[in-house]
C-alpha cells in the first residue's frame, strides 16, 4: 500500500543489488555504442573529437547510435564493392597460388579501407 514513486510513474525499470533498489537510467544513445561496429565507433571518435558540438547534439537527441550504425553499414557496403572491383581488374597470375591470392586480397582491403576512411568515416554526417 505505499504509493508509487515518480519513477514507477515513468515506468523506470530497477535493479537489485544488496538489498536496495537502484533505477535503470541510461543516458540515450550512447548505451549502445558498443554494438555499432568497426567503422561506427571509429566515426563516433572522429565525431567527438573534430565536432563536438555536433557530437553533444547527437546525444542530446538520442541520434549517435542510429547514425553510427547507418555510417557503420555503408562503410562496410563501400569495402566490399571496391574490395571486389579491384579484385575483378586485377586477376592472379596463377589461379591457383595461395599466396598469390592472398596478397591481392590484402591490397584490395588496405585501398578499400583507406577509401573508407576518407569518404564515409572521417566525414561530418
Amino acid at each position: 500500500m505505499s504509493e508509487e514513486t515518480l519513477f514507477e510513474k515513468l515506468g523506470v525499470k530497477y535493479i537489485e543489488k544488496d538489498g536496495i533498489f537502484y533505477p535503470l537510467i541510461t543516458l540515450g544513445g550512447e548505451e549502445n555504442s558498443t554494438d555499432v561496429g568497426k567503422y561506427g565507433r571509429m566515426w563516433m571518435d572522429y565525431i567527438q573529437n573534430e565536432y563536438p558540438q555536433r557530437y553533444r547534439s547527437l546525444v542530446r537527441f538520442g541520434e549517435l547510435h542510429d547514425k553510427a550504425t547507418e555510417v557503420n553499414e555503408v562503410a562496410y557496403e563501400l569495402l566490399e564493392d571496391i574490395e571486389n572491383e579491384w579484385l575483378r581488374k586485377h586477376k592472379p597470375k596463377h589461379a591457383n597460388s595461395f599466396v598469390e591470392m592472398y596478397q591481392l586480397r590484402n591490397q584490395a582491403r588496405m585501398i578499400a579501407e583507406e577509401v573508407v576512411l576518407h569518404d564515409v568515416v572521417n566525414c561530418f554526417h
